[in-house]
């Protein structure tokens, strides 16, 4: 039992030193022996946890999702309707793919094809688009919202706002989209929440 936790401690670790990395250096340009200098510990330490650079970057991805999604409920819980909770949503999403772009995550997991990357981001994207339906939901309890299929209106809702992120590039994930071009998108967010939330309005 011991073991397993220590091999827990570690993993961590080694996830934390490489996210704080790449916050400073970028994915790309962060090595494996830089990280593993950090933690005083040998490349094979890492390669135990992680076989490669790739799985290191998904891992570090997936843990930044999951203070994505802590931060994205926190939203949702403390919004009094649903407007203020899918304003705040847009907010925090879009600091979320401002900052790992900057990191290159997405750009270096697309890069190497991983086939765990794809279904990543599928759950990710169903995991948001059941908060924005427990949303609509509990908009339509308040008498906020008209009564409608909410996992539908999530879903398009979801996929509506995917859509304006790839509006001004093909370029996945936005990776080399510039401040004012993200700001731009972000914007736009905006506007269709607005007309989204006006459409189910009671």
């Amino acid at each position: 039992m011991q073991d397993n936790h220590n091999r827990d401690e570690m993993r961590d670790r080694i996830i934390e030193a490489a996210l704080k990395r790449f916050t400073h250096y970028s994915a790309t340009k962060t090595t494996m022996n830089e990280i593993a200098d950090d933690l005083h510990c040998s490349k094979a330490s890492l390669y135990y946890y992680f076989p490669d650079k790739g799985t290191l970057h998904l891992a570090v991805l997936e843990k930044a999702g999951e203070a994505y999604f802590t931060e994205l409920q926190k939203e949702a819980d403390r919004a009094s309707s649903a407007h203020q909770a899918l304003m705040d949503m847009i907010s925090v999403r879009h600091a979320f793919v401002k900052k790992f772009c900057r990191l290159e995550l997405f750009k270096t997991l697309k890069d190497k094809q991983l086939d765990s990357t794809g279904e990543a981001f599928r759950q990710a994207r169903e995991r948001e688009t059941a908060l924005i339906a427990a949303i609509i939901r509990g908009g339509v309890e308040r008498g906020e919202l008209a009564n409608c299929d909410a996992d539908r209106m999530a879903s398009l809702y979801m996929l509506s706002m995917m859509g304006l992120r790839f509006a001004l590039s093909d370029r996945a994930f936005t990776d080399d989209l510039s401040d004012g071009e993200f700001e731009v998108v972000r914007e736009w967010q905006v506007q269709l929440a607005e007309i989204f939330i006006k459409g189910l309005k009671k």
